[in-house]
């Protein structure tokens, strides 16, 4: 009786562990089913960050684009708020298309650090999909 319940309790653990690896796995799938590949970078020039994103969906897609962009400037030890766009803004997205790549340009100065939040999505009948960087550059 004895060795019938370690061995039930034993096969309940190891379906358990299969159940939690399994989740994971099919989230992760499910999480590129409209986002195909993406790109996004901050290049510093004289006196302007370009902001360069670039996504492509899986097939067409309802909208697709850079969902948000946020500009920070260090002031001492914080980050402020300087500039900010979202989807609807101009260059920032398209419906019906697969892919959308825009350079959004931000007015910088020489020597002051800045962060920028750049999040890009894609989003069809699925649902949406969205991926974000930060990236930390100084103005030249």
């Amino acid at each position: 009786m004895i060795v019938k319940r370690k061995r039930f309790i034993s096969l309940f653990m190891a379906a358990v562990c299969m159940f939690l690896f399994a989740v994971p796995a099919f989230a992760t799938t499910r999480a590129s089913i409209q986002i195909n590949q993406y790109d996004m970078k901050v290049t510093p020039v004289a006196g302007t960050l370009n902001i360069y994103f670039s996504v492509v969906g899986n097939n067409g897609m309802d909208k697709i684009g850079c969902e948000s962009i946020y500009v920070y400037e260090k002031s001492g030890s914080r980050w402020v708020l300087t500039d900010s766009w979202d989807e609807d803004d101009d260059g920032m997205s398209r419906t019906d298309s697969a892919f959308k790549t825009n350079t959004i340009y931000c007015d910088s100065e020489a020597g002051v650090e800045y962060k920028v939040v750049v999040t890009i999505f894609a989003e069809n009948s699925a649902g949406r999909d969205s991926r974000t960087r930060t990236i930390y550059v100084t103005g030249r």
